[in-house]
């Protein structure tokens, strides 16, 4: 096992990729066309902030606040809908 396993973008990307998708991370279920939505999604913005020639600590940034901005958004549409289960 190498050291340095992980130090990448690719699991932040993965990650990021699922959640912009419509994937929550509070469980539920994701279609693998959102995922690919996801993904285009990520690609599109890294490879806009490579164009602009942006240091990788920007580009972390930048793709950890649009998942926090999604995670956000999914945890305050979870609030606000009625808990589905048995009773």
């Amino acid at each position: 096992m190498n050291q340095s396993s992980g130090g990448g973008d690719v699991l932040l990307n993965a990650i990021a990729a699922a959640v912009l998708g419509g994937t929550s991370l509070f469980g539920g279920r994701g279609t693998v066309w959102s995922a690919l939505t996801g993904a285009l999604l990520i690609g599109s913005i890294s490879n806009g902030m490579d164009l602009l020639a942006l240091p990788s600590s920007v580009k972390f940034m930048v793709t950890g606040a649009a998942l926090l901005t999604a995670v956000t958004i999914d945890a305050l549409a979870r609030s606000g809908r009625q808990p589905a289960g048995r009773s």
